[in-house]
């Protein structure tokens, strides 16, 4: 439990992220994870994994804004990278974290990017998955979902095994 706190911590870290992504040995491990530094890149990446009957998740990094622009942003890279899966032709689908859409700065201002991204989703053909994020989230995160599953058959959310209430949210 003590590790977990702790890369949880590490990971919100912006210097520690810049540290990591600036060792090439760093960047080649996290190959593996990271598709590509642009939209291009995670592109290609998702054709070159369905090539080989592999279907996949694309995942703007990032979360935890702290400004309306950065939240905005987030939600147009999403925008653009919808828009980058219907160009390619290339079944895929899209995961992103609610702090990133602005969570932590207002519910409505999550709502409107979420449903941006979820209207755009639905004209391209696929779908939205929300990332369930830390204990303190959970409640919000379902809320939101449901929030918009009323509203969108498109989006659906993932709930973290490992919590004791897990069981009971898949139930509802």
């Amino acid at each position: 439990m003590l590790f977990r706190d702790l890369f949880l911590a590490l990971s919100t870290n912006r210097l520690v992220a810049q540290v990591v992504t600036g060792f090439p040995a760093f960047k080649r491990m996290s190959r593996r994870f990271v598709a590509g530094e642009t939209l291009d890149e995670a592109i290609q990446a998702v054709a070159n994994l369905y090539s080989l009957n592999l279907h996949v998740t694309l995942d703007h990094l990032g979360e935890s804004v702290t400004e309306e622009g950065m939240a905005r942003a987030a939600a147009a890279a999403y925008l653009a990278a919808l828009d980058g899966i219907d160009r390619s032709g290339i079944p895929c689908h899209v995961s992103l974290k609610l702090t990133q859409m602005g969570l932590d700065l207002g519910r409505d201002l999550c709502l409107a990017n979420l449903r941006a991204i979820l209207e755009k989703a639905r004209q391209v053909g696929t779908f939205v998955r929300i990332d369930m994020e830390g204990s303190p989230y959970t409640e919000r995160t379902l809320d939101i979902y449901r929030t918009l599953h009323a509203e969108y058959a498109n989006v659906c959310v993932a709930i973290q095994a490992y919590l004791y209430r897990s069981q009971a949210d898949v139930a509802q």
